[in-house]
């Protein structure tokens, strides 16, 4: 959306008019006030810039860049001011296909020091978000064409405004600590998402994330001034490597729409639209495509009709409303002492990483629920050894693999080795695809549960604990700092009974840990759970729902609510075990994500069974649920 300076519309219709009658007395830049030059000036140099939330490439859906922060030196009588009026078209589309073309793109509108690489400038903008999405996950791909038109130059005097730096700005410089990464190390970014004031971010980290979003990252220094106009549509991936190798088939210098996709003929060559209907139906079915965009920086609009605007109306109304279009930026550390300059850089990083868009911080600002959902569950029992593995192209981010030796023996020893067991699994690395527990004893049965993911990044935290020692009287699992319980429970069996008396409760979601107090020597206790940030929205409205009965000789089903009408009844994660009395083999299986329903069913109908159910569900207060006989 491109900036106005409240001249009346009625105004600029007389100089457009007078400008397309007598072309000769196109309106002179130079009868330009010096006061009207600064009005418009002073708007942007001087002031801060966040080259994180900062976007100079056009959007409609910005009013002004993001990334203008407050003032950091006045700017009275000490602007310099060069007017060149020249405009630069795009003869040819050009195609974009990844998040760096876009970058690459907005890199070319500023002029900055030395940044370090591992900051990636604009990704915290909004614009910046919405093409990552479109680009890295959905694998979209644009044909695109720009149009800048340059006003004029503007630059500060730096020997007469740092006489007037903004005295607020001096005073919060001095304030800032000097950091160490030994410092940051504590204050994760979890940790800081979550909970900013926590004793490791509080005084270290949070000053500097505070004055970033103040005064930003970087001081305007000077600007070109004008208009910028960009094109985008959505294309094929064929029609994109075809636009990129003939590149000469897809002239638009000769378009005279601001809006080239305006052209049927072109635009109809690009979507690849068959060629037996008329073209005017042809034209208004791509006009009306919400993928056709034209997005404006300076200028005017004319009353929103700046879809039928044509590039010469566009060109000539930039002397009336221009706006900043290359940015030439100074980094803030300029102004601060050595021992801050360091600091600066570290926190640049910091932020860089804390809001920045990647997967990573993508993946951390979504529902959880529809993390969850992208998953895999893999489930499988048998006796003895057991191997859990992921599809092609997951890998392994949580589970366990349960186990339950059988023998006699054991279960009459009195200080003998638990019968009832967990092993962890742990995600180990980008690679790590499965989970296996080996054994060579026959008298174990054993069941699992794992869950999958497509990105290495999502690491789900898993935590576990047996009753080892007989001197515990109480067992307990903990989230890291950060994180919280997303999905856990605990168990107990007495030494001498059999597997179906096994008493089983949820962990509760939301907590940092999970707890069994006032333990006994007569029986096995085990706790497992995994974690996930914090920062996730929606995890303490969710709970860990149970659901057993023995002596079942039937399928059954288990659901999240009685009634269920609406996704807020839906299981989101889940998993189902069964076996008969004479423990002669474990059945499980997994619930599928956003189902309404899950159905366990056992080995042989007609025999006696205990079955469990785990299901995680919208919290109701935590109300018993039972099967349903299918």
């Amino acid at each position: 959306m491109n900036y106005s300076l409240n001249i009346q519309i009625f105004t600029t219709w007389i100089i457009l008019f007078i400008f397309c009658i007598f072309p000769s007395l196109c309106f002179d830049p130079k009868n330009e006030t010096d006061n009207f030059n600064n009005e418009i000036f002073s708007k942007y140099l001087g002031k801060g810039y966040d080259i994180l939330f900062g976007y100079p490439l056009p959007n409609n859906e910005l009013i002004e860049d993001p990334g203008i922060r407050e003032v950091i030196l006045d700017t009275t009588n000490t602007i310099n001011v060069i007017q060149d009026f020249t405009c630069k078209k795009d003869e040819y589309l050009n195609v974009i296909e990844s998040i760096n073309d876009v970058m690459d793109l907005a890199m070319e509108n500023i002029n900055i020091d030395d940044l370090d690489t591992n900051i990636r400038p604009f990704s915290a903008s909004m614009p910046y978000a919405s093409y990552f999405t479109d680009l890295e996950i959905k694998k979209k791909k644009y044909a695109i064409a720009q149009n800048t038109c340059l006003h004029s130059y503007a630059s500060l005097n730096l020997r007469e405004s740092t006489k007037t730096m903004n005295k607020n700005f001096l005073l919060d410089t001095e304030k800032l600590p000097v950091l160490s990464n030994k410092k940051e190390d504590k204050c994760s970014k979890i940790l800081y998402l979550y909970d900013p004031n926590n004793e490791y971010c509080l005084n270290s980290i949070k000053p500097w994330i505070e004055f970033f979003q103040k005064y930003g990252t970087h001081l305007l220094l000077s600007a070109h001034f004008g208009g910028k106009s960009f094109n985008s549509l959505e294309i094929t991936m064929q029609k994109s490597e075809e636009i990129k190798i003939y590149k000469y088939k897809y002239s638009i210098g000769n378009v005279p729409y601001l809006n080239i996709f305006k052209a049927p003929s072109l635009v109809l060559d690009i979507i690849e639209t068959k060629i037996n209907r008329k073209l005017d139906l042809k034209k208004k079915e791509i006009q009306n495509k919400k993928e056709i965009n034209l997005d404006i920086r300076g200028g005017n609009s004319f009353d929103g009709k700046w879809n039928e605007l044509t590039y010469e109306i566009w060109k000539s109304s930039i002397y009336s409303n221009f706006v900043p279009v290359y940015l030439d930026l100074v980094s803030l550390s300029s102004f601060m002492s050595k021992n801050k300059k360091e600091s600066y850089d570290i926190a640049l990083l910091y932020y860089n990483n804390l809001y920045g868009t990647d997967k990573e911080n993508l993946y951390l600002s979504q529902n959880i629920t529809d993390v969850f959902s992208k998953g895999k569950q893999i489930t499988g029992s048998g006796k003895g050894s057991l191997i859990l593995s992921c599809p092609v192209g997951y890998i392994k981010s949580t589970g366990f693999i349960f186990f339950y030796d059988t023998s006699e023996k054991l279960k009459n020893l009195k200080n003998g080795e638990p019968r009832i067991n967990i092993y962890p699994c742990h995600n180990k690395g980008e690679y790590d695809i499965s989970c296996s527990y080996t054994t060579k004893n026959d008298n174990i049965i054993s069941f699992g549960w794992i869950y999958c993911v497509k990105h290495s990044f999502i690491k789900f935290e898993t935590i576990y604990k047996g009753s080892i020692s007989q001197k515990e009287k109480s067992l307990d699992i903990k989230c890291s700092e950060g994180n919280t319980i997303a999905f856990g429970f605990k168990m107990k069996l007495k030494k001498k009974e059999n597997l179906e008396k096994i008493k089983v409760k949820p962990c509760n979601v939301g907590n940092s840990n999970c707890s069994i107090h006032e333990t006994k020597n007569d029986s096995d206790y085990l706790l497992w759970g995994f974690c996930v940030p914090l920062s996730f929205q929606t995890i303490s409205s969710l709970q860990v729902t149970y659901i057993s009965e023995k002596n079942v000789t039937t399928d059954v089903s288990g659901t999240c609510s009685d009634i269920y009408i609406n996704k807020n009844d839906n299981i989101f994660l889940g998993f189902t075990f069964s076996f008969n009395n004479d423990i002669e083999k474990v059945k499980t299986s997994s619930c599928k994500a956003n189902s309404k329903i899950c159905i366990s069913k056992i080995n042989k109908k007609n025999e006696k069974h205990y079955i469990g159910m785990f299901l995680l569900c919208r919290y109701d207060g935590n109300q018993k649920k039972k099967f349903k006989y299918q």
